[in-house]
C-alpha cells in the first residue's frame, strides 16, 4: 500500500426509500486526487433499499458525513457473486457517474467495469 492511499472498510447503515433501515458494505480509498467509494450490496444482511436504488442519496450522504470532496468522488457499486449458475447473479462492478448540483448528487449513469479494471483503479 502506498503512503498516499488510505483504506477504510465497514458496514454502513443508511435510511433508504421511505426511511427504511438499510445497510451496505463500504470500502473508502483515499488517494491524493480522488476518493474511491465501493458500496457493496449485502443481500442477506440488508433489510431495506438496495445500493442501486439509493446510490445518489448514499453518495451525497457519504460526502457530507466523511468530508469527501464531491468533485473527487469515484462511486462504485459492487454486487458480489451469488453462487448461482445464472449469469444474472455473477459479480459486477459499476462506476456510477452523477450530476452534482452543489448540494446533492442526481441523475446516476452506470459504467460497467471488470474486476481487473477496479483493482487497477484502487491500486
Amino acid at each position: 500500500m502506498h503512503s498516499s492511499t488510505n483504506y477504510i472498510d465497514f458496514i454502513h447503515n443508511y435510511l433508504g426509500l421511505w426511511e427504511s433501515p438499510s445497510r451496505c458494505g463500504l470500502k473508502i480509498i483515499e488517494k491524493a486526487d480522488q476518493t474511491i467509494v465501493i458500496a457493496t450490496e449485502l443481500y442477506d444482511n440488508n433489510p431495506g433499499t438496495s445500493v442501486t436504488d439509493c446510490n445518489a442519496q448514499l453518495a451525497t450522504e457519504l460526502c457530507l458525513e466523511k468530508n469527501i470532496d464531491p468533485k473527487k468522488l469515484v462511486f462504485i457499486e459492487h454486487t458480489p457473486d451469488r453462487g448461482s449458475k445464472l449469469a444474472f447473479y455473477d459479480e459486477t462492478f459499476f462506476i456510477v457517474h452523477f450530476d452534482w448540483d452543489g448540494t446533492k448528487f442526481g441523475n446516476p449513469q452506470w459504467e460497467e467495469k471488470t474486476k481487473a479494471e477496479i483493482d487497477f483503479l484502487i491500486n
